[in-house]
């Protein structure tokens, strides 16, 4: 069950093809590769409705 802030299953089977697999260099440097995109994008979302820095 998804919390009333969050993306219902609808718009996140829009949302999920639009996300790209992988990010990640090939050369391995950088930020480890985030698994959960949802929640991520969730938390995007977050911040901008709540203005939270």
């Amino acid at each position: 069950m998804t919390r009333r802030e969050e993306l219902t299953e609808d718009q996140w089977s829009i949302l999920a093809p639009l996300i790209p697999e992988s990010t990640r260099r090939s050369d391995g440097r950088g930020r480890p590769e985030v698994h959960d995109n949802r929640a991520v994008l969730n938390g995007i979302l977050w911040i901008l409705r709540t203005g939270a820095c």
